[in-house]
């Protein structure tokens, strides 16, 4: 049994053919060209770039669109530290930008559909959807300012010193912040150190998702309704020596056992992170709960039918 689930964890293991990669390639390029040649968006400091799982290199053969980020740097969002300096006034930060998110938003939609057409882009909630074609994946494309989080410490230069991230606003005005740079670069670390087992079992757990989906047992594909982010991040919290075990079957197995009792309703909601090491992983800001990752990780296990 475990040589089965072995020799599917092996296929499971590799990222999309190079055709997909190039499909993805060919997406980001062409959204990249939608905004610099819409004459509104001239002038303005625009970085667009990929995120999520193709970017990360996560990405695994069931996953078929591309994330992509637009940011506007000409302005920014931030967060203070409560009760210590900086504050908005300690900054000079009044608010009340001429040209902020909203108007942003709308000069990126116009730029896609102008590129793509009409019918090609969806708007929805988070992300302009860019629909696929023969040549190019889907390509979520979301839009962000800068986001500042102040430390309360200063610079040696007197100023004061914050991490930068991405940040959208949802219907409700709720803060929707990314810490997009960290996450990819935490990730390369973590694959790094783990002789590149930790990207390899992070597609293990998608794909094992997809196919619990396909279970007979309710539920186990109830359990399997989770995102593919909240895996990579599960996997990335279990210790580097867990992808150490011999074959991908064993290191899996040894991660989902860590975490699992890493999950368990007694232990501190406020231990694992995201990738990017910025925010943590569970609370009330998040989609997901630590209770469903637990019952995920359970069920997985005996999805496998791993033993003690």
């Amino acid at each position: 049994m475990s040589q089965y689930w072995n020799d599917r964890f092996s296929r499971w293991s590799r990222p999309p053919s190079d055709s997909e990669e190039a499909k993805a390639d060919r997406a980001a390029r062409m959204v990249d060209d939608a905004i610099s040649g819409h004459a509104p968006l001239e002038g303005k400091r625009i970085s667009v770039y990929g995120t999520g799982s193709y970017k990360n290199n996560t990405n695994t053969r069931n996953e078929s669109d591309i994330d992509i980020a637009v940011v506007l740097h000409d302005c920014f969002f931030s967060k203070y530290p409560n009760g210590k300096p900086p504050q908005p006034e300690d900054l000079g930060h009044a608010g009340g930008v001429k040209y902020g998110l909203k108007a942003f938003r709308e000069d990126v939609g116009k730029a896609l559909r102008a590129k793509f057409g009409a019918d090609g882009v969806t708007a929805g909630s988070k992300a302009f959807d860019v629909h696929s074609n023969t040549a190019r994946l889907d390509a979520d494309v979301a839009v962000f300012l800068e986001h500042h989080r102040y430390t309360g410490k200063q610079n040696a230069d007197g100023t004061w010193h914050y991490l930068e991230g991405v940040e959208m606003r949802g219907k409700d005005n709720s803060r929707i912040i990314n810490w997009h740079g960290d996450h990819y670069a935490n990730g390369v670390d973590k694959n790094n150190r783990t002789g590149r087992r930790y990207k390899r079992v992070a597609r293990v757990l998608k794909c094992l998702r997809d196919d619990m989906k396909q279970s007979t047992d309710e539920a186990t594909r109830k359990a399997a309704d989770v995102p593919s982010f909240l895996l990579e991040c599960l996997a990335f919290n279990a210790s580097d020596g867990c992808f150490q075990q011999g074959d991908l079957y064993d290191d899996l197995k040894a991660v989902i056992t860590e975490v699992w009792n890493g999950t368990k309703p007694e232990t501190d909601d406020l231990v694992y992170l995201e990738v990017s090491g910025l925010k943590w992983l569970f609370g009330s800001e998040q989609p997901w709960t630590k209770a469903g990752a637990h019952s995920f990780l359970l069920k997985a296990w005996q999805h496998v039918g791993f033993s003690k």
